[in-house]
């Protein structure tokens, strides 16, 4: 390479154009490879991914335990199992207390429902007339609120189906957390060696902030969910055990979720016709009850975001709220629910690649390594001495190790 063609390919700008350049097309080229991979092979298959996506949150979640009681000297799946019974045990107590509330709640919700919309379409046309609208526009008709009630066989058949994918979840989940060292040693063998170092310093980064993010928003939900039952049951809000497990679910979906939990608490609290006598501070239903089940859930959220999150979800998954907002829209196009809850992961498994290729392989200009040898004739081999040089060679060795015999 001469002077000339060095300056012009060492300059800045050609440098970020080629870098760019490199990184546009390999994305590019990505995209195209998912885009057919998730066509012919995930989407056929798509039926797997719900109870196999809660079998990784399982492992990701509960390996650090396994991990820390198999190196104090107690069998790996010994430590599976028992972190399971704990686990297990005290979600079933939990549930115990609660699923009598929740059922008798939803049994409510049921019967109610249809007046409760019902309202909500009277204060819609109300609204839409003071505004001088056509009130016909935006009617209901009285059908379409009695089959909401009818609809609610199918929320049942979700619930089942949500059970089944749960406990598949949960034995997939126990087999891989008891082989989990079995495949990851599976995995280095297919990787060449002389890549292993680097591989492995990748997914040990991919790893830590999948595992990072998936146990912080486990606590995180699990706190918001108990602590906005609590808040909504202070208030008064009909249905307060249902929407406050409503709001812990949705949690797990980040920027999303928390809005959901305080739409629903605020068309109960607008729509219900009489005051339900539960709670604490008996708000009347209307601007009153509305306005103590936000600030309830407001206060719920900034303990969240100032001092549980920051201390429990791990930083390693550092990406705009921008960047949030297009993975979670791109998850739950393609996914629905189950796409929205690995649309974050899925985007910082991304970042962590697109960086180290950037920081490895994208370099502008190519250059020729420093030590290779001058290009020439290999060396001759020079052949072995026979048989006979070898057994003399070895008994002159051998005298001289002997000790000099006295004279006289």
């Amino acid at each position: 390479m001469t002077d000339d063609q060095h300056r012009v390919l060492g300059s800045r700008f050609v440098i970020r154009t080629a870098r760019w350049g490199v990184v546009a097309w390999s994305a590019i080229g990505v995209l195209l490879l998912l885009g057919i991979f998730f066509r012919f092979v995930v989407y056929p298959v798509r039926i797997i991914f719900p109870p196999l996506v809660l079998a990784l949150i399982f492992v990701y979640a509960l390996n650090p335990v396994v991990t820390w009681m198999k190196e104090r000297g107690v069998p790996r799946i010994l430590g599976a199992l028992v972190t399971y019974v704990v686990l297990l045990g005290t979600l079933g107590i939990g549930l115990r207390f609660l699923i009598p509330v929740v059922a008798d709640q939803v049994d409510s919700l049921s019967r109610t429902l249809p007046s409760l919309l019902a309202r909500a379409q009277g204060a819609i046309v109300d609204l839409v007339e003071r505004f001088g609208g056509e009130a016909s526009n935006v009617a209901i008709d009285s059908q379409q609120v009695t089959d909401v009630a009818g609809r609610l066989f199918q929320v049942t058949l979700g619930i089942l189906n949500g059970a089944l994918i749960l406990i598949l979840g949960l034995i997939l989940g126990f087999y891989l957390l008891v082989d989990a060292p079995k495949i990851r040693r599976s995995g280095i063998t297919m990787v060449p060696a002389r890549r292993r170092p680097e591989v492995l310093a990748v997914f040990q980064r991919i790893g830590r902030a999948i595992g990072g993010f998936f146990r912080g928003q486990l606590l995180v939900a699990l706190f918001v969910g108990v602590a906005s039952t609590l808040a909504l049951f202070i208030v008064g809000l009909p249905f307060w055990a249902v929407v406050g497990m409503i709001t812990g679910l949705f949690n797990l979906i980040p920027l999303i979720g928390p809005f959901i939990g305080g739409a629903i608490a605020a068309f109960i609290a607008f729509t219900t016709p009489l005051p339900t006598g539960e709670g604490l501070l008996h708000l009347e239903p209307g601007w009153p009850l509305a306005i103590g089940a936000a600030l309830g859930l407001f206060i719920v959220q900034q303990i969240d975001n100032h001092i549980v999150s920051p201390n429990v979800v791990a930083r390693t998954v550092n990406l705009h709220p921008v960047t949030v907002m297009l993975a979670l829209l791109v998850g739950g196009t393609l996914m629905g629910l189950w796409g929205m809850l690995l649309a974050v992961p899925a985007t910082a498994t991304a970042k962590i690649l697109t960086l180290h290729l950037w920081d490895t392989q994208a370099t502008w200009p190519p250059e020729a390594p420093q030590d290779a040898p001058p290009p020439g004739p290999p060396p001759e081999r020079v052949a072995d001495p026979p048989a006979a040089r070898r057994w003399l060679d070895r008994w002159r060795d051998r005298r001289q190790q002997q000790p000099a015999k006295p004279r006289g």
